[in-house]
């Protein structure tokens, strides 16, 4: 029997961005055990990364590679034990965590787009460099490092270094490290997360959320379109699965929780801008850490909303180590690193997020008198498929 029913029904087409994009890895492989960061260059998208060796030092070394082609071919910089962390500094020059074994652990800088290294400063054996920034802000600039023993700071540019903890605990880990575009200073540790205001000089906790206790692994400064000094917000990843977020105007100190992902570590964090289309792209990378498969996810809503991609990427539990990218007006191209811990698993992966397919908002309402007719399903009952005209 046929059975006729009018009702209202409203239907929102919203215009949507293709989101079935396939990760391609890269033609070359960079050397190395597995990769630990991303940078790319803005002015002539050189790709730089840093990689941990495997079976070191008889199997594949680490340290830092640069590709000029896309990721087509790879260059050993510096041979190493292990190339911890890499960042463009604000100052125009590349520095890098790097761990020439039997030599110390050591913060080295490149002037010359990476052809050479100098060493500015070492650290004891039995301490690490997790995260370098730059204040331009200061003159001379302030160079800070995240070490396994708090904030190590040098206000002369390199000069000379000593330690900068008022107001850390002792025996804080400084995972990531970075300074926003008026100064101010924050840092993701094992003991929450901090802020300064005086360079460094003295830190103040954050509190809210459970960030007090939580392990914060990396930090992104998200500016506004219209005022890069306006009330900036600040993302932050922990090691158990969350996303938390704080602004400016209390000096990143009140944090509030952003997202919810369980039994992975927050590896990356990523922000692209499409001036033209008004929009922000947040991309996360993260290492599994228990059931979930880790990845990455990414947010076109500034946070609310997330979607899992690992489409091309290696295996069901994708252990996403590093994240980055660039965008220009209507187009988005992340590079994600992979850490499989073996010869040749230094692996990096492309894709591009092309806005201009966009579609636009449609808005359509089907009312009672437009005859809609809903009629029997056929077969009836049915197991895995059913047919409605």
């Amino acid at each position: 029997m046929k059975e006729r029913i009018n009702f209202f029904l409203g239907l929102l087409f919203f215009g949507m961005i293709s989101l079935a994009q396939e990760w391609q890895q890269t033609a070359g492989t960079p050397e190395g055990g597995g990769i630990t960061e991303i940078v790319i260059l803005p002015d002539n998208n050189h790709i730089f990364v840093t990689t941990a060796s495997f079976n070191w030092p008889n199997g594949d070394d680490g340290g830092v590679r640069r590709s000029v082609d896309d990721g087509d071919n790879w260059e050993n910089l510096f041979d190493a034990y292990t190339g911890r962390t890499i960042t463009a500094g604000a100052d125009g020059n590349l520095y890098a965590s790097i761990w020439p074994y039997p030599q110390n652990e050591g913060l080295y800088r490149s002037t010359d787009n990476g052809d050479t290294w100098q060493p500015l400063v070492s650290v004891p054996s039995g301490n690490n460099i997790f995260s370098v920034t730059v204040s331009i802000s200061t003159n001379p600039h302030t160079i800070f490092a995240g070490t396994r023993q708090g904030v190590y700071r040098s206000i002369d540019n390199g000069a000379t270094w000593s330690y900068s903890n008022t107001g850390i605990p002792a025996d804080t880990w400084v995972r990531d490290i970075e300074v926003d575009s008026s100064g101010i200073v924050v840092s993701a540790t094992t003991n929450g997360l901090f802020s300064s205001e005086d360079n460094g000089d003295v830190w103040e906790k954050a509190t809210g959320a459970g960030i007090e206790n939580a392990t914060v692994t990396k930090v992104v400064f998200d500016y506004p379109f219209d005022n890069k000094d306006g009330n900036t917000r600040l993302l932050g990843g922990s090691e158990d699965g969350n996303i938390y977020e704080a602004f400016k105007e209390n000096k990143y100190l009140t944090v509030s929780l952003l997202a919810i992902f369980d039994d992975v570590e927050m590896s990356g964090l990523w922000i692209g801008y499409l001036s033209s289309e008004n929009k922000k792209m947040n991309g996360v990378a993260q290492f599994p850490e228990g059931t979930q498969p880790g990845g990455f996810n990414f947010s076109t809503d500034n946070g609310t909303t997330w979607q899992q991609n690992n489409s091309g990427l290696p295996g069901t539990s994708v252990p996403a180590s590093a994240l980055s990218g660039s965008s220009d007006d209507t187009t988005v191209n992340l590079c994600l690193g992979v850490f499989q811990n073996m010869n040749g698993g230094a692996k990096l992966f492309r894709v591009t997020y092309d806005w201009s397919t966009i579609t636009g908002v449609e808005n359509y309402a089907l009312s009672a008198s437009s005859g809609l007719t809903l009629h029997q399903n056929f077969p009836n009952p049915f197991d895995h498929t059913t047919i409605i005209s």
